[in-house]
Order: C-alpha cells, then structure tokens, then sequence
C-alpha cells in the first residue's frame, strides 16, 4: 500500500513524460476504494482478489504459504515489483523484489522510468569541501521507510586539470572508495560511474581515472531491526558515509586523503493497516506466552 501512496506523489511527472499509471492488488474491491479515497490515489487499481492475474504474470509469492498470515491476507500476493511497458504494450524494463515487503522507492521508479539521475532531497544533505574537491552526500527521499529501497548519493567534483584514480589503477595509487554504514540498515553495491582511460604520471599504458563531476550511488534500506510494523519508530538514525581519494594532477599525485561525514536520516511510518498495532501487540504477547510463533 505504501508504494501506492508513492507512486501518487510521482504520477504528475510520469504522464507529463507519458506515462500512464496502474496498479494491481489481491485486496477486494471495497477495500481497494476506501483506501484510494483516504490517500487521495486517482490511478486505476485493478482488484486481483482471486489472484488470477497475478498467477497468470507469474509472479504470485511461492514464499508464503496458504496457512501464512490469513488475517493480514497475505497468501496470494504478488511479489513487490514494477512493469516499465512502452506504448505498444512490451515489457521494456521490470523491477521485483523477493521479499513481500521491500520495494523502490518513488524516485527510483520515476528515475528509473524516465533514465534520468536521481536528484538528492534537499532536506537530506551534507555538504563537504577539502581542499582538494567538493563532496555532496544525500538521499534520494527526504525520509526512509522500513524495507524501501532509496539511494544514498554522493557527488564528487573533481577540479579541473585534476584526476582521481578509479578501481583497476595500478597499486601505487589509491583509488577513489565509498564506504556506507550505521546500525539497521542494509546497504547494497556501490553503483560506480564509467572511468575514462588516462596517460599519467610516467605509467607507460593507460590507466583508469575520474574527472570533473561524477555521482556515486549506494541503495540503502532500513530493516526491521529500526522500524517494526504497529511500533512506534525513532525520528532518524545515523549513517556514516567514509571518501577515500588521492587526486593528481599532471604533475604530481597529492597524499592520499579521506572525508567523513554523518547523514541525520529521518525515518517516516509505512501506510500501515488499521488495527496493526493492536494486533502486533496481541501476537508478540501470545508468542510470549506460548514461545510459539504466530502465522
């Protein structure tokens, strides 16, 4: 339902580049409309409550099971996931994640969609300056949710006339790196841009290196161990973002430097169902008392 309410926030901008919107739910019809009119969604949601079509896409969750959490209607959804269909109706790109729960976020499928650079949310940024290049750190929303995939950004300006080394230069120079971490969060690959090939410094065969501007992106997802479903969440938490470089000119190679910085990241609640934090309570306490675990 989340992504629902995300897609919503980025329709606008879909259709004025063409798109046009759906959606599709195992959930009944009734509760379908009752949730579109309280959040405001004005795209076509398609009611699958029998999961035909989800079946027949074949992308039905094989991971839950018929008995697995009948009263939050689990069994028959489909796994989280975008379709990218050009106007003759082909597939050109899809995204689906494995578990019920993780999904991109609004952003992403807007970047995604249009093959365009995510924009780093102005109320979710850092700004260093060494006396060697320029670092913007940021995310891609202005709050993380629990098992929404956002990306942490990074913009690197490199001065003119200057180079920092990428991976595959040879060993005598340190290679620009990115580290990412923090408690309850699973952070993905370092997404790095293309190098370009450089004479430099007395090394007789090309070697790899970054110029001027370039944009470094991690995929970063906050977990159940931070936000729990029907639980009251902290404001943020704390991410820790670690540059390592070494810049050189066509001269010289400076000493090698590193740039930390801590992002204050704020954490905003899934669209939760009615009813989930008494029934969350409820469960952990029957769990308590049995030492079962409840489906």
């Amino acid at each position: 339902m989340t992504q629902l309410v995300q897609l919503q926030g980025i329709k606008d901008k879909l259709e004025e580049a063409g798109y046009s919107v759906f959606a599709i739910s195992n959930d009944p019809v009734e509760i379908l409309q009752d949730f579109a009119a309280k959040h405001d969604i004005t795209f076509p949601i398609l009611s699958d409550s029998d999961s035909a079509v989800i079946k027949a896409f074949g992308i039905m969750n094989q991971l839950i099971r018929p008995d697995e959490g009948q009263s939050m209607r689990w069994y028959g959804i489909a796994y989280p996931g975008t379709y990218y269909v050009d106007a003759n109706m082909r597939v050109t790109d899809k995204d689906f994640h494995q578990h019920h729960a993780r999904r991109a976020s609004g952003s992403l499928v807007l970047a995604r969609a249009l093959g365009r650079e995510t924009e780093i949310h102005t109320e979710a940024e850092s700004v260093d300056v060494s006396e060697r290049i320029n670092v913007t750190v940021g995310l891609s929303e202005p709050k993380l949710q629990l098992e929404v995939i956002s990306q942490l950004l990074v913009d690197i300006e490199i001065p003119e006339g200057m180079h920092a080394y990428a991976s595959g230069a040879p060993e005598q120079f340190s290679c620009l790196t990115v580290e990412v971490g923090g408690d309850g969060i699973r952070i993905g690959d370092v997404s790095w841009p293309a190098s370009e090939p450089m004479n430099t410094l007395g090394i007789e065969e090309e070697v790899p290196v970054y110029t001027g501007r370039i944009r470094v992106s991690v995929p970063i997802t906050v977990t159940s161990d931070v936000i729990r479903l029907g639980h009251e969440i902290p404001d943020s938490l704390q991410v820790s973002v670690a540059l390592s470089f070494q810049i050189c000119d066509e001269y010289e190679c400076f000493l090698p430097e590193s740039i930390e910085a801590t992002l204050n990241c704020a954490l905003a609640r899934l669209v939760e169902p009615e009813g989930l934090s008494t029934y969350a309570d409820r469960v952990e306490a029957l769990e308590a008392e049995t030492g079962k675990p409840v489906r």
